[in-house]
């Protein structure tokens, strides 16, 4: 307790004048008058009046404090299994916080949180025993983490909000929800504080993990192989088997595959055949030679449904242009294909993305971007919607004009369109990839000055640099030295490579004056090198002297001319310092000859670099290629689907093409991420393919009306391909526009569902869960919500938390699987009569497939720092901070008040007293007065009387 003067202290020292003031009158005066009763009084009187006016003025208050009751900690334990892990050190810690709260009259308690939450431990000041309590609590369901959800639990808790803190024990790890959204705001806004202490999962056994499942990203069809890759990550080195179960329709197949895995990320991959329609549910078990410590991880489920889509809307600019499609694709096929052409002129033609949608695929026969824009000025973007947002299928096939030219894909009319963007190959002139080996005389007269003073090596050294202006990325370069040997100074490199191509140029220096030109073993070591450079169109050589070769002319010629006849190298001479007509050309004429290449002669060095560009410019691809006697298409993926089962060409040349041939090709180029099926010479695409956004487009560079396809579609092996790429084309899954919108937001357990319909007068909605386990269907109801406790409903693997009801107009609803599988989610729509609602003829019913892996708790692929950095944010939202030191938990408690200040001001009743007091000492000095005991005496005197 303390007194405080608020104004100031010194005015205390009015006290002795006033004592003295007061006094000085009374001793004045005769013994016999300051006797009195009256005098006595009035003096104790003034002087009392006077102490309190002075500590009135001096601001006299009195200051103490009471211990502060309304103080409240919850500390929130994350006892998920992936904590576990780190039970001793988080132990540890919940227990210093509880000691240590035992000091300043903290109000404590304990909420244990892993998918749920569970109060171990109210609210209570009585801390003795409180952290025995805490470890025999009751669990939660700790397959998970739901941090959001504890947050909003543990702070409906506190009496005293403003005045509270939770203190966040945890890995970090949320699996359901985000705390750091709505959660922590919460916490925020009633005035709550928030501490995290960060103990990380300390998990350290070997462990193996399938971390996710990749299915074709193309429509898959019945009988037909395709590749499963097995995503998996894992800390040790070892040897898994891999089981896989495909369940459904009362059919099952199983399999199992042993591999060899090493630490890291990898992918493991199944060839596998799915046989029948319909749901195909996908369940994969690792077992782990030597043992797995977490095996929770180990399986996985996901599933794939194979529909039949064979709805195929066909749009033509010519009339009849698809009748020899049409006719001859469904031969032979049990379920054929559903066709329907339109003409680009055609009144009736499906306009909006809607209308698009009730098609599986659309096929663009010779259709220019100018035809699109004549069915409507917006109909790219329709198209483009179809493909990128649904899913479509697009499949663009070639055509002609009338006067023989490129309609479909024409370079002028596709440029900078949307419907260019979309195709995987691009209608633009461009040159085939060309190898060209520089060979550089370095010879000691090399080094020597023409007439203008320019040193010839360094000239050819210039030029060789400067033919790389007239490559394209696609383009390889290589260099070497020509003298008495050759020297290879850079191997064939790709022209990307710029700055190291350059490098090996400058390298080049001149040898001594005795160094002599030696051609044969230069040209056969240039040619060998080029020899082995695949995917080039031209493959040449460049040879720059300045002389007559020192070696047999016969000698080199052959190799000049071996090499072009195998392997179409050519062969150009650039001499330096001469000119036409000299001995030094006419002995390189018969060499370019055979070399079919040119041969340049110039006595002025700078006039090299023109030269030798010169000679690089090579023809572009056409936009129209005639083919005389037609061209087998070569095989550019050997492993795409759409060329198994087909018949290649005869003899060893052609075991990469197919049998059947086209007349010709439109020339384009393919996109770098395409995958290019079947091609030209020099990698010209004839059919590439491509992912664009959820569907496919696939371009084939021919026609398909006869022109250029007459063969190819007279024989099956062609009629094949082109069903093989259609079916490959399609939806993975339905595209029709839905009679129920819906919304499936999944967050590992938790699933939130938004469903999207006018409902009028008495309809509602109907919504089920169906799991198929061993032929037998559980059903639970979306209409309704799971009864039962928490422990009831932390045993069941599906429940429903918010109900589709018709509170919410039947608009949404939560519900929880915990299960490995696929489930079904179908919903309704009936009318007050309890009947299916119909629209357009069909029942309004809506099919939704998930499914579900395993808990996001053991994921042992966290990011730990993006962990870290979640947790500071939620510490500083809420005004906290992350604990530095778990062993010294002191600063949980920092920033709390711990008393409460309380002040007695006096002031105003001193001065109610001082006023009281004056008007007493007047009544005394003006009337006679009796004390109590002497008016007691007197009562009694005058009784006695009497």
């Amino acid at each position: 307790m303390k007194i405080i003067f608020t104004e100031s202290p010194w005015w205390l020292l009015l006290l002795i004048p006033a004592v003295i003031l007061t006094l000085i009158p009374y001793f004045k005066l005769a013994k016999r008058y300051r006797r009195t009763r009256n005098r006595i009084g009035s003096i104790v009187l003034h002087l009392t009046i006077m102490v309190l006016s002075i500590l009135t003025l001096a601001g006299f208050q009195i200051h103490y404090e009471i211990p502060n009751d309304e103080n409240e900690i919850i500390v929130l334990v994350d006892v998920s299994d992936t904590e576990e892990q780190s039970k001793v050190k988080r132990d540890r810690f919940v227990e210093l916080v509880l000691e240590d709260s035992r000091y300043d009259n903290y109000k404590v308690g304990v909420v244990t949180f892993g998918f749920d939450q569970i109060y171990a431990v109210p609210l209570t000041y009585d801390v003795d025993g409180i952290y025995q309590s805490y470890l025999n609590a009751e669990l939660p369901d700790t397959t998970a983490t739901n941090l959001a959800d504890a947050l909003e639990y543990t702070r409906g808790l506190f009496s005293n909000p403003q005045t509270a803190k939770i203190v966040l024990v945890t890995d970090g790890k949320e699996t359901d929800k985000n705390a750091g959204t709505t959660a922590i705001r919460a916490v925020a806004s009633q005035g709550t504080k928030l501490d995290v202490a960060y103990v990380p999962s300390s998990f350290t056994g070997n462990d193996v993990q399938v971390v996710g499942i990749e299915l074709p990203n193309y429509h898959v069809n019945v009988n037909e192989e395709c590749a499963i890759n097995v995503l998996m990550e894992s800390n040790v080195s070892t040897t898994v088997n891999v089981r896989l179960q495909d369940v459904g329709e009362g059919n099952s197949v199983e399999e199992t595959q042993s591999f060899e895995i090493v630490t890291g990320a990898q992918t493991i991959s199944f060839d596998h055949i799915f046989t029948w329609e319909g749901l195909h549910e996908l369940r994969f078990d690792v077992t782990v030679t030597g043992g797995d410590s977490l095996q929770a991880n180990n399986v996985y489920s996901t599933y794939l449904n194979l529909e039949v889509y064979n709805n195929i809307l066909i749009l033509e600019s010519v009339e009849g242009a698809s009748q020899a499609l049409t006719s001859s694709m469904n031969d032979g096929l049990l379920v054929p294909y559903d066709f329907t052409v339109k003409h680009i002129l055609d009144e009736d033609i499906p306009k909006t993305v809607e209308e698009l949608r009730l098609y599986d695929q659309i096929l663009l026969n010779n259709i220019s971007n100018e035809d699109l824009t004549l069915i409507g000025e917006d109909f790219s973007e329709k198209l483009e919607e179809y493909v990128n947002v649904h899913g479509g299928g697009l499949f663009t096939v070639g055509g002609h004009n009338k006067d023989g030219k490129a309609h479909a894909y024409n370079r002028k009319d596709m440029a900078g369109t949307l419907y260019q963007q979309m195709l995987p190959v691009q209608a633009i002139n461009y040159t085939p990839p060309v190898g060209v080996m520089i060979v550089i005389d370095r010879s000691g007269s090399m080094n020597s000055t023409d007439a203008y003073g320019d040193v010839m090596l360094e000239a050819a050294k210039a030029g060789a640099a400067g033919c790389l202006q007239a490559l394209s990325e696609r383009d390889y370069v290589g260099v070497m030295t020509l003298d008495n040997f050759q020297a290879s100074i850079l191997p064939m490199t790709p022209r990307t490579q710029e700055s190291k191509i350059r490098a090996a140029i400058n390298s080049i220096t001149p040898l001594d004056d005795g160094a002599g030109t030696v051609f044969t073993d230069a040209i056969f070591r240039a040619g060998t090198a080029l020899r082995s450079l695949g995917n080039v169109d031209k493959r040449h050589i460049i040879l720059v002297t300045d002389g007559e070769p020192g070696d047999e002319q016969e000698s080199y010629e052959s190799y000049v001319d071996s090499f072009y006849k195998t392997d179409g190298i050519t062969l150009s001479v650039v001499l330096i310092g001469q000119t036409e007509g000299s001995s030094a050309y006419k002995a390189m004429e018969s060499a370019v000859e055979k070399g079919h290449g040119r041969l340049y002669a110039t006595n002025r060095t700078a006039e090299l670099i023109s030269k030798m560009k010169e000679d690089l410019n090579a023809p572009e691809i056409t936009e129209v290629v005639v083919e005389e006697g037609g061209f087998h298409p070569i095989i550019g993926d050997a492993t795409s689907p759409l060329v198994q089962g087909l018949d290649r060409g005869q003899g060893v040349q052609n075991i990469n093409k197919l049998s059947v041939t086209l007349d010709g090709f439109f020339g384009v180029k393919a996109r770098s991420s395409a995958n290019v099926v079947l091609m030209g010479d020099y990698e010209v695409p004839i059919y590439a393919q491509w992912a664009y956004g959820e569907g496919m487009v696939g371009s084939f560079m021919c026609d398909l009306n006869n022109v250029w396809s007459q063969d190819f579609m007279a024989d099956e092996n062609g009629r094949q391909f082109i069903r093989n790429a259609v079916n490959n084309l399609m939806p993975t899954e339905s595209i029709r526009p839905k009679l129920m919108g819906f919304n499936l937001t999944e967050d590992n357990y938790t699933n939130q569902l938004s469903v999207f319909t006018t409902l009028e007068e008495g309809q509602y909605v109907k919504g089920e869960i169906i799991r198929t386990v061993n032929g037998v269907s559980v059903v639970t109801s979306l209409n309704e919500e799971t009864q039962g406790n928490s422990e009831e409903l932390r045993g069941m693997d599906c429940y429903v938390k918010s109900a589709l009801k018709a509170s919410n107009n039947y608009s949404r609803c939560e519900f929880i699987i915990k299960d490995t599988g696929t489930y079904r989610i179908v919903l309704t729509k009936y009318d007050a009569n309890g009947n299916v609602v119909k629209e357009n003829g069909e029942d309004v019913v809506v099919e939704i497939y998930k499914s579900f892996a395993h808990s996001e708790e053991y994921d042992a692929t966290v990011d730990t720092m993006a962990v870290r950095e979640n947790l500071s944010y939620l510490a500083e939202r809420a005004d906290g901070a992350v604990i530095k030191d778990l062993e010294d938990p002191v600063e949980v408690f920092e920033g709390f008040v711990t008393s409460l200040p309380h002040v007695i001001d006096p002031r105003f009743t001193f001065m109610i007293i001082a006023i009281v007091l004056f008007l007493m000492d007047i009544a005394i000095r003006k009337f006679k007065f009796k004390w109590p005991h002497e008016i007691i005496r007197d009562f009694k005197e005058k009784r006695k009387n009497k």
